[in-house]
C-alpha cells in the first residue's frame, strides 16, 4: 500500500476572525408552543426525551460572585422541554442553586446512566447547565493521562464549590469543581450505556488565564448592562488536586481512549452547544435577566420547526446582540453536528450544502471561498435548509461575481429567481467554472445519452475523442459498465482500473453522480494553495496500553514514516496510526486534514480544529493525545495487493468549514468510513 502527500493548502487573508454561528435573523415561520419534535422523513417516531438541568445563581461561598440569570435560563429551558417537546416532568432532574451541589450534579449523571426507563438508543438525552465555569492548573500527577494544550482544565463550579466539607477523619476538605475529565468520562458512561443521542449544552465562561486579580478593562456603558459568567479562583487554590473524582475514574474502562475535555469535533458521545470559546467569556444581562446565549437559543428552539432544524443549522441562525458577539462566538462541536436536534433517527444536513445570508442590501455573501475551492463564475441552487429531503428544492440559482479566501459574493443567475428564501439559507455547487472531467465511451451514442448537452453543461463534462486523452473511461462489455482512469498520480501504483460494483449501462443517474465525485476528487486533489515550508507533517505506528486509571490509550511507537515518498505500508489489521502535525512559524494556522481514496472517490475528513483558538508555533497530535480524532487503520480487501490513497493537509489563517471538501463514494450506500469501533478505516479496494 503506498499512501503519498499532497501539498499543503494556506490561505492568506486580513480578515478578522469570523463569527463561527454566522449569527442572522431567520425568516422561519412561527409555530404553536405545544409542536413537537417529529421525524417527518422516516416512519419511526422521535424518541422519547430525558433531561439533566442545572441553573445556580446562589453560591454557598462568599467569595464566588453571584449571578442573576443563570437559575431563570434553567427554569426557562425546563419549559421549552416541557411546553414545546412535551417531555413529561418525571424525565427532567432539576437542581437549581442550594440543590446544585457538587455530589448531586454527579448524581445526575449517574441517574442518567443508570434509568432503565432510557431504552439505548432509543432515547434523547439532554444536559443543560447554566452558571459558572472556570479553569484551573491540571494536577501534575496525571501527566499524560489527561493531555491539554496549556496544561489547564476546565471544571463546572457547583454550588457548594470551595466550601469546607468534613472528610471520614474528621478533617475539613475543600470542595473542588467538577473538570472536564469527570464530566467526559460520565458522558461516555452514559453514551455506552443508553446510546449516543446526548446534547450537551453549556451557558458559562471557559476562560483561559483568569486569576483572583484579572479584572475587565476599557470598563463602556455598554459593558455595565452584562454581567459574566466566570470565578475566580481563591488565593489558596492553585489546581485541582490529583485524585479528585478518581473514583469515577477507576470504575471506568474503555477500549478507546476518553477525550480530552469538554469540547472538540470527533467526540462522539455527545454533541457539545456552549456559549463561547475556550479564551471567552459568557455574559448575562443586568436588566433582562437572562443569559445572552440561552436567550437567542431559546429563541430559536421556541420559534421554528425543530424537523427541519440540525446543530449546524441551529448555530446558523443565533442571533447575540451585536456588542456582545464581539466578544462572545457561541460554536457547536462533536461527531454529529449534522443531526437533527435530539434525534439520531432522522436523516441530517448534508455536507455539500453552504451557508449564505442576505445582507440588509439583498446582496448576498457565501460563508465560503477559495479555501473550498470556489471561483468567481461558479454556480449554485438555493435551498432554504441543509437537509437532503424531498421538500428542500432549488429555490433559483446564483453566480459567484467575487471570491476571497473565506466568502464569496453571489448574484441571481442570468434568466433566474429567488423564490421564498429566508435571510439565511443554503447554496450547493451546480456548477465549477473549471475545470472539466473529459469522459471516453467506446460507444459514444450512449454516452452522450447518458450526458446530453445540457448535463454536460451542468455537470462540467466533456466527451474525447480518444482514451488517451480522458480523465474517466466508461467501457461498455455485455451491457455493464468498466471504469477505468487516467492519472498519473494514481495508475503507476494500482493501475487505471476502479474497482466498482457491477453498474449496469442503464443506470444513469449513477454514472453520473460518479462523474461528478470524480470531478469533485480530482479538483480537490490537484488544486493547491501558497506552499508553506514551516509546516511538518509526521505519520507514526501508534502502540497501545493502559493508564494507571484503566484507560486504553494509543501513543506513538515509530520513526516518521512519512520521509520516505510514497510510503510504503505492509497492512497489518491489528496496527493502528496517527500523525502529528507540527506549526514551526509565529503564524496561528488551522490545519485540517483529509484522505483521498482514488478506488472510489471517497474523501474522508480525518481531523479538523474545533472552533478555539489555534495558538502559533503549536504541535497537534491526530488519532492519540489532545487532538480528539480516531486513529488510522488500512485494509485491504480479501485477494488484494495494494492499494494507494493521498493525505493532504489544508491550512488556513482563520477557523473555517471545509466540510464541503469531504464525499463519500458514489458506489456505496454507507456513509460512515469508520469500522464498528470508531476507528478511522482506509479503504479496501479490488484493483
Amino acid at each position: 500500500m503506498h499512501i503519498s502527500i499532497a501539498d499543503w493548502y494556506q490561505t492568506n487573508s486580513s480578515h478578522s476572525p469570523p463569527i463561527l454561528n454566522e449569527a442572522v435573523m431567520a425568516d422561519d415561520k412561527l409555530l404553536s408552543a405545544t409542536s413537537r419534535l417529529s421525524c417527518s422523513d422516516r416512519s419511526e417516531p422521535a424518541p422519547a426525551i430525558f433531561a439533566l438541568v442545572i441553573g445556580i445563581n446562589k453560591y454557598m461561598h462568599p467569595g464566588v460572585p453571584v449571578l442573576q440569570a443563570a437559575k431563570g435560563d434553567a427554569d426557562a429551558f425546563k419549559a421549552f422541554l416541557v411546553n414545546k417537546l412535551q417531555v413529561p416532568k418525571q424525565n427532567i432532574i432539576s437542581l437549581r442553586d442550594e440543590e446544585a451541589t457538587r455530589n448531586k450534579i454527579i448524581g445526575g449523571f449517574h441517574q442518567l446512566r443508570d434509568n432503565t426507563d432510557i431504552k439505548k438508543d432509543e432515547a434523547a438525552i439532554v444536559i443543560y447547565y447554566a452558571g459558572h465555569g472556570s479553569r484551573i492548573a491540571k494536577p501534575k500527577e496525571w501527566g499524560d493521562d489527561w493531555i491539554t494544550l496549556d496544561d489547564q482544565i476546565e471544571i463546572l463550579c457547583p454550588s457548594d464549590i470551595w466550601t469546607p466539607n468534613p472528610n471520614a477523619n474528621g478533617e475539613d476538605v475543600i470542595i473542588e469543581g467538577i473538570s472536564d475529565r469527570s464530566i467526559s468520562v460520565m458522558l461516555n458512561q452514559i453514551s455506552s450505556e443508553k446510546g449516543d443521542n446526548i446534547t450537551l449544552i453549556l451557558d458559562c465562561c471557559f476562560s483561559a488565564g483568569i486569576n483572583r486579580n484579572d479584572k475587565v478593562e476599557n470598563q463602556t456603558s455598554e459593558d455595565n448592562l452584562y454581567l459574566v459568567r466566570y470565578m475566580p479562583n481563591p488565593p489558596n487554590v492553585t489546581h485541582l488536586s490529583a485524585n479528585c473524582d478518581q473514583d469515577i475514574w477507576s470504575q471506568y474502562t474503555r477500549s478507546v481512549a476518553v477525550p480530552q475535555g469538554l469540547s472538540g469535533k470527533y467526540h462522539a458521545s455527545h454533541v457539545l452547544l456552549a456559549a463561547c470559546g475556550r479564551q471567552q467569556l459568557a455574559h448575562e444581562g443586568r436588566i433582562t435577566r437572562r443569559g445572552v446565549f440561552t436567550n437567542a437559543l431559546l429563541e430559536i428552539l421556541n420559534n421554528s420547526n425543530l424537523e427541519d432544524l440540525t446543530y449546524t443549522s441551529l448555530m446558523h441562525k443565533l442571533q447575540l446582540p451585536k456588542y456582545i458577539s464581539r466578544k462572545q462566538v457561541p460554536h457547536c462541536e462533536g461527531q454529529h453536528v449534522n443531526r437533527r436536534l435530539f434525534n439520531r433517527n432522522a436523516s441530517g444536513a448534508d455536507r455539500s450544502f453552504l451557508l449564505a445570508k442576505k445582507d440588509e442590501d439583498d446582496s448576498i455573501k457565501l460563508q465560503a471561498g477559495t479555501a473550498q475551492g470556489i471561483t468567481v463564475d461558479t454556480t449554485f441552487t438555493a435551498h432554504t435548509t441543509n437537509l437532503m429531503i424531498g421538500s428542500n428544492t432549488n429555490r433559483g440559482h446564483l453566480i459567484a461575481t467575487s471570491v476571497d479566501a473565506f466568502e464569496s459574493r453571489l448574484k441571481i443567475a442570468e434568466g433566474s429567481t429567488l423564490s421564498d428564501l429566508p435571510r439565511s439559507f443554503y447554496c450547493r455547487i451546480k456548477q465549477l467554472a473549471q475545470p472539466k472531467l473529459s469522459i471516453y465511451s467506446n460507444d459514444r451514442i450512449w454516452l452522450e445519452s447518458v450526458f446530453s448537452s445540457e448535463q454536460q453543461g451542468s455537470l462540467s463534462v466533456t466527451i474525447s475523442d480518444t482514451s488517451e486523452e480522458a480523465n474517466l473511461e466508461m467501457i461498455i462489455e455485455k451491457g455493464k459498465v468498466l471504469l477505468y482512469q487516467n492519472n498519473p498520480l494514481i495508475t503507476p501504483h494500482i493501475g487505471r482500473n476502479i474497482p466498482t460494483r457491477s453498474i449496469d449501462m442503464t443506470e444513469h443517474s449513477v454514472l453520473r453522480n460518479v462523474a461528478r465525485a470524480a470531478l469533485h476528487f480530482s479538483y480537490h486533489l490537484n488544486r493547491t494553495g501558497d506552499e508553506t515550508r514551516n509546516v511538518s507533517m509526521e505519520l507514526m505506528k501508534l502502540r497501545a496500553e493502559h493508564t494507571r486509571d484503566y484507560d486504553l490509550v494509543h501513543k506513538p511507537d515509530s520513526v516518521n514514516l512519512l520521509e520516505n515518498d510514497p510510503v510504503t505500508i505492509v497492512v497489518d489489521e491489528t496496527e493502528r496510526f496517527g500523525m502529528k502535525i507540527s506549526n514551526h512559524s509565529d503564524i496561528p494556522l488551522y490545519p485540517y486534514l483529509f484522505y483521498f481514496d482514488p478506488s472510489d472517490f471517497a474523501i474522508i475528513e480525518w481531523f479538523s480544529p474545533p472552533f478555539v483558538v489555534v495558538i502559533r508555533a503549536f504541535t497537534l497530535t491526530i488519532g492519540y493525545g489532545e487532538g480528539g480524532a480516531p486513529p488510522w487503520q488500512f485494509l485491504l480487501r480479501v485477494g488484494d495487493t495494494k492499494d494507494v490513497g493521498f493525505f493532504k493537509l489544508f491550512l488556513t489563517t482563520r477557523a473555517t468549514n471545509l466540510s464541503s471538501i469531504a464525499q463519500d463514494s458514489p458506489f456505496d450506500a454507507k456513509s460512515s468510513r469508520t469500522d464498528g469501533d470508531g476507528i478511522q478505516v482506509a479503504p479496501d479496494r479490488d484493483t
